[in-house]
């Protein structure tokens, strides 16, 4: 089902300058956390089981509950469900330094996962909405560049002020970020189509029962199968990547600039993917900048050198970045405006699923294989995953643009 937009054909400076803000603060805070967390747990002695189980306890909730936060923000506003996780993520940042043990950890871990996850849900969903149609392919590259830009700028900070000041002036600047992602929300109009006099309780229980039947309409199926193939190549550089640069010789100042490379890449690939677009077709993007992404990860324990590494580094960055806005544009085009908020939830629960369960698949495949195995059998299951969703819409019939 296709829908038309239902926002204004023009945006005022201001308001777009507001809604590229909430990419750049609503993203950041995973970034600074997944940087701060385990700091926080070495800090505090924890042995790595219980590290990585504090670690994991941030994707638990967004898991569980993407869907009903989806169906929150249809029932009330995108605007007021980013305002009140914005606030859950200053107040959960600030309370870190306070909490000392490992289950109040998982508890904060818990509340904070969601409020973040929420936070950049809403915001996602907020610019589908706002984005005028005659421009979404710019609008939502503009977006994306904006928060991969976030990405990028804010660990640096809180690495410069965690080695100044302490992990504690870390988690200040994640308590203000979020703050700050409160007050570019205020000024920001109410854009949602839905009416509804539904109670919270009807809404949350009634999410699931809604997002299954849009699960079996095919166009957002396959969505929502290049939402989890995509990030589950984003997942890859999040685990073993890392690994196998340590392995390399590479020192904790080199692994980081590769880092820097692939968010780098991404903000590029962001801000260009209207451009692409319009050079090729939706489809031709969504597919090749996927592929893109899946190969060149891949291919990372077969170079042993920086300048092979970075480029490989960079490639996988550009696809990551040219992907996310051409998937929001299509789900924008696919999705009837009332239910916008609860078809973002989806994106966001399958995009948990590949950063669960690569790791996984990725830690037993090492450990049978080795890292080039591992890397090389992801890729290619990963692949063939694309490919098969490619000949479902071909044989579907089907064309996003």
């Amino acid at each position: 089902m296709t829908a038309e937009a239902s926002a204004p054909a023009a945006l005022g400076p201001l308001r777009r300058g507001l809604i590229y803000a909430s990419a750049f603060f609503g993203i950041t805070t995973e970034a600074l956390i997944g940087m701060l967390m385990p700091l926080w747990a070495v800090e505090h002695g924890l042995p790595p089981a219980q590290l990585g189980t504090v670690v994991a306890m941030a994707s638990l909730s967004p898991l569980l509950l993407a869907i009903p936060a989806g169906a929150l923000c249809d029932r009330y506003g995108e605007r007021r469900i980013m305002l009140l996780a914005a606030l859950g993520v200053g107040l959960t940042a600030a309370t870190y330094p306070l909490v000392d043990g490992f289950l109040g950890a998982c508890a904060l871990q818990l509340l904070g996962g969601l409020a973040r996850s929420m936070s950049w849900l809403a915001a996602q969903a907020y610019a589908v909405r706002a984005a005028p149609k005659a421009e979404s392919h710019t609008f939502m590259g503009r977006f994306s560049f904006a928060g991969s830009i976030g990405m990028l700028l804010a660990p640096l900070l809180a690495g410069v002020l965690v080695a100044g000041y302490g992990l504690d002036a870390g988690f200040l600047l994640m308590a203000l970020w979020g703050g700050a992602l409160a007050l570019v929300t205020l000024p920001l109009p109410d854009v949602r189509d839905s009416r509804s006099t539904d109670k919270l309780w009807q809404v949350t229980t009634g999410a699931y029962k809604n997002a299954l039947p849009l699960l079996l309409q095919v166009p957002l199926m396959i969505v929502m199968l290049l939402t989890l193939l995509r990030l589950s190549s984003a997942a890859v550089n999040a685990s073993f990547y890392p690994v196998y640069l340590d392995q390399i010789g590479f020192s904790a100042a080199a692994i980081g600039v590769m880092f820097a490379c692939i968010n780098g890449a991404v903000s590029v690939g962001s801000l260009a993917a209207a451009m692409v677009i319009r050079r090729g077709s939706l489809n031709a993007v969504l597919f090749g900048s996927i592929a893109l992404s899946m190969v060149s990860i891949s291919l990372v324990p077969f170079a042993s050198t920086h300048l092979t590494v970075g480029l490989l580094s960079a490639l996988h960055g550009l696809g990551l970045g040219l992907s996310l806005p051409t998937l929001l544009t299509v789900i924008g085009r696919q999705t009837a405006p009332s239910l916008r908020g609860l078809v973002i939830g989806m994106r966001t629960l399958f995009n948990r699923l590949g950063y669960l369960a690569i790791p996984l698949v990725l830690g037993g495949l090492v450990h049978g294989f080795g890292l080039r195995g591992a890397f090389l059998a992801t890729g290619a299951f990963l692949l063939l995953g694309l490919g098969g969703t490619y000949l479902y819409l071909r044989r579907s019939g089907l064309a996003y643009d």
